[in-house]
């Protein structure tokens, strides 16, 4: 394994998000401010506690997981897209490096970004929550896990789309809603016994509760079933990712 390949991807898509701070890690930051002012601040003092919490506490892991997953996925899908425009993917396909030295230097850009942007939204969150972690071990691995699996997805994403309105579908119409329904704002316990099981059928429920139990230690579903729902996401989505660049799948053209 080549590491000093791996760094330098890395390191190169790691200065093309820092070049534009604002709008890589400032805009989730506002926008999950305006979240906890909107829903906690009007909603949250009105509402009775969800499984032991306020209501404040209850949402700030969703919308942390929500960030992760919609940043890990878009910061590498653009990448991707960005390189076959201009033609840089074609160096490194020619380059010594393996594919999976390929996939890890994309991966553990939007990785590293990702946790950086769910540390300064807890950061945020401390205004309006107590600090709280109740299994640290448990919520850092599981955080690394998903966004490993959605910064996969993003490679998938970006191999697949021939142009950046493709690569916008997934964010906004397929992370965005699947979040809002699986249980960001509430939990299932709620909902009636026939969308109970259809929520079941939803992974981001797992990846949001798995966050959840993390720091709480309470949860809609088992924190060892959503531990494992994000570990074959992970598997499933990088045998497809190796089995894309192993074909040369849109980028061997």
């Amino acid at each position: 394994m080549n590491w000093t390949a791996i760094w330098a991807l890395t390191w190169k898509e790691l200065k093309r998000f820092i070049k534009v701070p604002g709008q890589t890690l400032g805009a989730p930051v506002v926008t999950t401010f305006l979240y906890f002012v909107v829903f906690s601040l009007s909603l949250g003092r009105g509402m009775i506690e969800i499984q032991g919490v306020s209501y404040t506490e209850f949402i700030m892991p969703g919308l942390i997981m929500m960030s992760v997953m919609t940043g890990a996925l878009s910061s590498v899908s653009s990448a991707l897209m960005l390189s076959k425009i201009m033609g840089t993917l074609s160096d490194l396909l020619v380059s010594p490096m393996t594919y999976l030295e390929m996939i890890l230097g994309f991966s553990l850009s939007s990785v590293i970004r990702s946790m950086v942007t769910a540390a300064l939204i807890y950061g945020t969150a401390l205004f309006f929550v107590p600090f709280k972690v109740e299994h640290p071990i448990y919520l850092l691995v599981y955080l690394v896990i998903v966004a490993f699996a959605f910064s996969v997805a993003g490679l998938i994403i970006g191999i697949w789309a021939d142009t950046f309105e493709q690569v916008s579908i997934f964010p906004t119409f397929l992370i965005t809603p699947l979040s809002f329904l699986g249980g960001i704002f509430y939990s299932i316990e709620v909902l009636p016994a026939v969308l109970q099981t259809v929520s079941r059928l939803n992974p981001l429920l797992y990846m949001i509760n798995g966050l959840r139990y993390g720091f709480y230690g309470v949860s809609d579903v088992d924190p060892t079933l959503a531990f494992i729902v994000g570990s074959v996401f992970l598997l499933v989505l990088s045998l497809v990712i190796w089995r894309l660049f192993s074909t040369g799948y849109k980028i061997k053209t």
